[in-house]
């Protein structure tokens, strides 16, 4: 608002009350019955990420997504012309979006004033983001002792007599001529039972993970020791896999660590059909290892890399979904970070993140 012709008092009054609307944790905006942004405090602008200049004098459809964006000014003349308040005085859970174009959860609150006649609307955000967080949290961990509760009961009734079930098969195998129909069906019933003996493995590794056992660990060796198993891997023929720099070592429980560079590596491998190079770089940065997993195939859709980290997500025909999703739990397990970004050139880059130490429990 213009101030100039203000008297002092004024001034100083309006100051007074800039800087109380401005210290309040929420974000507040003013509008106008065309939905035009009037005033908007300090936290609002955090919140979306604009400064008052580019907010000010703007629709405020601007930090809405779609569908909102476009039906906002006919939500107000609605409003306007019947009375009818849907919002108004109530207050609900909508979306917001930032300068960036990402969104985010908001409690919204709108009140309605009038000021010469005219007609004015002040919102109130709060920013659910944290509160979300928590509770898709507290939803994965429930999910997880669930999770866990399943896999031992299956590991407990399924596993030993699976192992039993395979050994009399295989036993009747080595009774009959290599060469018949009979031999081969025994040949992939035994594949299928070691399909099935793996998905048990990767449940309970992947539910209940033993807890760390930590000590110096060399994560450039364990790299090249699994990049020297995956080549002599007839899966993939060609593949090369080249790392350059190293870390110093880090606290790291090396069994579970092996498991999770193992999958991601080998995911790695069967997004490029296991031919060219995987570029694998170490670097250290602070109290911090970093490793980076770059591959040259098509990249990871929008979709799917959203939910790459959920159990049971997969798009190969035989594929347990929980590859990634191990990997990400026995990283964090470590105090550790992984993050996936797909460049617009195509292929994907897989960045873990590990604490030189570890505080444990």
């Amino acid at each position: 608002m213009n101030q100039g012709n203000a008297a002092p008092d004024e001034r100083v009054g309006a100051a007074r009350w800039r800087a109380i609307v401005d210290a309040a944790v929420d974000g507040i905006i003013v509008i106008d019955a065309h939905g035009i942004v009037e005033a908007i405090n300090a936290s609002a602008l955090r919140m979306f990420g604009y400064n008052e200049s580019e907010s000010l004098g703007q629709n405020v459809k601007l930090l809405m997504p779609e569908p909102d964006r476009s039906r906002h000014d006919g939500y107000i003349a609605h409003h306007l012309q019947t009375g009818e308040r849907r919002i108004i005085g109530i207050g609900r859970a909508v979306t917001g979006r930032r300068k960036d174009g990402t969104t985010f959860p908001l409690h919204l609150s709108v009140g309605e004033l009038d000021l010469d006649g005219e007609k004015h609307f002040t919102g109130i955000l709060h920013d659910l983001s944290r509160r979300t967080e928590l509770e898709d949290r507290l939803r994965e961990a429930t999910a997880l002792a669930r999770l866990g509760e399943m896999a031992a009961v299956i590991a407990h009734e399924v596993k030993n007599p699976l192992a039993a079930v395979r050994g009399a098969i295989q036993v009747l195998g080595t009774r009959l001529p290599p060469s018949t129909s009979d031999a081969v069906i025994v040949k992939e019933i035994i594949a299928r039972l070691d399909g099935l003996n793996d998905l048990i493995q990767d449940l309970l590794v992947f539910a209940r993970p033993p807890k760390p056992k930590f000590a110096a660990l060399d994560i450039t060796a364990m790299l090249a020791s699994i990049a020297s198993l995956l080549k002599t891997d007839p899966a993939f023929p060609a593949l090369e896999i080249s790392i350059t720099g190293s870390v110093p070592p880090i606290a790291g429980d090396a069994n579970l660590l092996d498991i999770a560079f193992q999958n991601l590596l080998i995911n790695a491998a069967q997004a490029m059909q296991g031919r060219g190079t995987i570029d694998v770089k170490c670097h250290a940065d602070h109290d911090w290892q970093s490793v980076e997993i770059i591959d040259q195939g098509p990249g990871i859709p929008a979709e799917i890399r959203a939910e790459l980290f959920r159990p049971f997500k997969t798009t190969k025909a035989r594929g347990t979904g929980l590859g990634m999703a191990t990997a990400k739990r026995l990283v964090e397990l470590h105090g550790g970070q992984i993050s996936v970004v797909c460049p617009p050139a195509g292929g994907t880059e897989i960045t873990v993140r590990l604490p030189t130490t570890v505080s444990e429990g």
